[in-house]
């Protein structure tokens, strides 16, 4: 069934033949929003297909994400994990929040926007998180960094770290984000290393006039985070629990 997909999605030219292969899999386009979309407006969909574990250890899922232009060059970015079933191509559908549908700033330029994601162990020696990266630097520059786990029948986030760079209207900011996973035992500890580095700001001067100083500052930390359930076997995320700055 996916590989069929691709290759009719591949073969699809209009936005009405898109919708109509995508529509079994409860993606969270948001069709409504294109309003002005025409049955026989362009569309260019491409389907990225990825097998993991990841609602069990037992057996292996099937995940899928489409991105391309639709209606009019509009961008998207979409996709879906399936948890096959007992019966022959039935599946179980959760959705991947990460994915932004249409992103907020992409309009018809998809580049402006980068999502990459990968399959760790993580939480379990088997069982894998997905760990998500978004850059949107359509001008200033926004970043996250989430991991999700299967839980409860829906992709929980776990983890996330959101941070800004790029120059404004007063000054500018440089921001470095590391996450890594350490040691051997499951649930894994995860450290995170940041650092700041901002120049120029606005400053009010006793007659009530502005003006702007170009001194840079820098700041620094690290910190680690460990994977904690609300109960024994029960979902859990990860909680900071423990921190060291550059001041320390």
């Amino acid at each position: 069934m996916p590989k069929a997909l691709k290759k009719q999605l591949g073969a699809a030219t209009r936005s009405a033949e898109v919708k109509k292969l995508l529509e079994p899999l409860h993606l969270e386009l948001q069709w409504n929003r294109y309003a002005s979309c025409e049955e026989d407006a362009p569309a260019s969909v491409v389907l990225d297909i990825f097998r993991a574990r990841i609602v069990s250890a037992e057996m292996e899922d099937i995940v899928l994400q489409a991105r391309g232009k639709i209606c009019n060059n509009e961008a998207f970015f979409a996709g879906v994990v399936l948890h096959p079933l007992t019966e022959k191509n039935v599946y179980c559908s959760m959705n991947m929040p990460f994915l932004p549908g249409k992103p907020e700033s992409a309009g018809s330029d998809p580049d402006a926007t980068r999502i990459v994601f990968a399959f760790e162990n993580l939480t379990d020696p088997v069982r894998k998180v997905i760990r998500a990266e978004l850059n949107d630097c359509p001008r200033f520059c926004r970043s996250e960094l989430t991991y999700w786990e299967a839980q409860d029948g829906a992709l929980q986030e776990i983890f996330r770290i959101e941070w800004d760079s790029g120059a404004g209207p007063h000054g500018s900011s440089n921001t470095s984000v590391s996450v890594s996973a350490e040691g051997k035992e499951f649930p894994r500890k995860l450290r995170l290393k940041e650092s700041v580095e901002s120049c120029g700001s606005q400053v009010t001067l006793p007659s009530g006039a502005t003006a702007y100083t170009s001194e840079c500052n820098e700041a620094s930390s690290e910190a680690v985070y460990c994977y904690q359930r609300e109960e024994p076997r029960g979902p859990g995320r990860f909680n900071a629990c423990g921190r060291r700055s550059s001041d320390d």
